[in-house]
């Protein structure tokens, strides 16, 4: 008993240096600026998605991710689209952004830290982060169909934090 106890504290305190090491990490536009993780999670929860341009389900998904973050960015939730493509093909990410008329921002992760971080084992990934940095909701690759699922998770998390903002 006291074994189980301790593997599982371990474990605890695992997810809680994960999740700091996570939104500590910093972003990197497309235009070369820093920006930090937890300057987003300030504004509200954020939806991470790791992709690239050669990734066949990644570009299916992003058109879908683009109406999401049309319909829910008023509400405050922040969107980071991480790019996983080798940083000298910051060109190519440029062109496929502007060819899309994509409108959420881009970031590159061109070592993949942020990656390693989430310990994203496949691409697309998808994460919502609640503002306290937890992850609330997290899938891997897509499916056609995804997305309503997604946007849903999204809208039942700004729905609960409603309500608690009410209640208090």
């Amino acid at each position: 008993m006291e074994r189980i106890f301790a593997i599982n504290m371990v474990a605890l305190f695992g997810i809680f240096s994960l999740a700091s090491t996570c939104t500590a990490a910093n972003l990197q536009t497309l235009d070369g600026e820093i920006v930090s993780l937890d300057s987003l999670l300030v504004k509200g929860p954020v939806l991470i998605n790791f992709w690239a341009t050669w990734c066949g389900p990644c570009r299916l998904e992003m058109p879908h991710l683009e109406a999401i973050y049309a319909d829910l960015r008023a509400k405050g939730v922040q969107f980071a689209a991480v790019s996983l493509d080798n940083p000298r093909w910051k060109d190519r990410v440029e062109a496929y952004v502007k060819k899309q008329g994509f409108s959420f921002p881009i970031y590159i992760d061109g070592k993949g830290e942020l990656a390693r971080a989430f310990k994203v084992m496949a691409i697309p990934t998808t994460i919502l982060l609640s503002k306290d940095g937890e992850i609330v909701f997290q899938t891997r690759g897509y499916r056609p169909g995804n997305e309503i699922l997604l946007k849903k998770k999204i809208e039942s998390y700004l729905k609960g934090r409603e309500e608690q903002t009410k209640k208090s």
